[in-house]
């Protein structure tokens, strides 16, 4: 069976047949290409197209309440008016996100605990969920998983930046939740940045991905070495390798010709440090280096060496000048 764009879309809105979902699972499984998926072009307005990803996502589940995630899902508001103020006192009792779900029998219900971690800045963290997925947090970022898997998906919720190993399984695509993005996959290997102030910049590494805008019709395939950048409601795709995105497991940090401005706030999450630049002129200097298990001095000294800037350390103030 040919797999295309229009069977694609048949599968993320949920309407194949028991034959064309098993053919496009394993195709997606199978990693290997049959030809180059490029952007579509909306066929649905974005609220059309909202609401069918999160009723795909949920299938036939009332969602009473979410992790608190500033998604822009405004079209389901309204149906956690109620929940909501329960979850409040959850929350101050049991530190845990709740989303209460009812499965397609009235007497079947069940709630899903979610456990938020929070990673400080100088720090990182790795989690193993029951399904056996690994996840590596970088510093500065929060992660919302469920303490099990119960429905017919994985479903996480992501504000930061995390490398995924999602453990295959078929029968339950692996979803990742960003303010901007969809991240779906059954098995595969993958960095996703997502922070507020960041572009969504997904980079597949083994495995096939799809990645969508919240909202939004455009959908990308992406396939090992390749990367998604999305920013001011458009994705582009590029060949990268991937290995360099993922350098920041490794304990590397690797700036190929970012600017001073980029470059300031990661080494203030890496080193839990603020940096004041006194000159803004300076934040347009650009910045090539590799550093593997650095302090934070070494980095200074070298990134000052090559700019020819001075700088100063102080307890965790450090200031960048001429």
């Amino acid at each position: 069976m040919k797999i295309d764009h229009q069977l694609l879309d048949k599968y993320w809105a949920g309407q194949c047949t028991p034959t064309e979902r098993q053919a496009v699972e394993a195709w997606i499984a199978d990693g290997v290409p049959e030809e180059d998926f490029h952007l579509q072009s909306p066929t649905k307005s974005p609220e059309e197209i909202k609401s069918i990803l999160w009723q795909n996502i949920h299938k036939e589940t009332k969602i009473d309440h979410i992790p608190v995630l500033p998604t822009a899902v405004s079209s389901v508001r309204r149906w956690f008016t109620v929940a909501a103020t329960i979850a409040i006192f959850c929350l101050l009792s049991f530190f845990y996100l709740y989303v209460s779900r009812h499965a397609k029998s009235k007497n079947a219900a069940e709630t899903i605990s979610y456990v938020q971690i929070e990673v400080p800045f100088g720090k990182k963290q790795k989690v193993t969920l029951n399904d056996g997925t690994v996840i590596s947090l970088n510093s500065g970022t929060k992660f919302w998983y469920p303490r099990r898997f119960e429905s017919d998906q994985r479903e996480v919720f992501l504000e930061g930046e995390a490398f995924f190993e999602v453990s295959k399984d078929l029968a339950r695509p692996f979803v990742v939740h960003t303010k901007n993005t969809n991240t779906r996959v059954l098995g595969t290997r993958f960095n996703l940045l997502g922070r507020k102030e960041h572009p969504d910049v997904l980079t597949v590494e083994e495995g096939r991905v799809q990645f969508t805008a919240t909202g939004g019709a455009d959908t990308l395939i992406l396939e090992a070495n390749m990367q998604s950048i999305y920013t001011a409601g458009k994705m582009n795709l590029i060949k990268v390798r991937s290995e360099g995105y993922k350098a920041w497991t490794k304990g590397e940090l690797i700036f190929s010709n970012k600017t001073l401005k980029e470059v300031i706030p990661e080494l203030e999450r890496w080193y839990n440090v603020d940096i004041t630049c006194k000159d803004s002129e300076l934040l347009n200097y650009r910045v090539k280096g590799k550093f593997k298990q650095a302090s934070l001095a070494t980095v200074l000294h070298d990134i000052a060496f090559a700019l020819a800037i001075e700088y100063t350390i102080k307890d965790k103030e450090v200031s960048l000048y001429k």
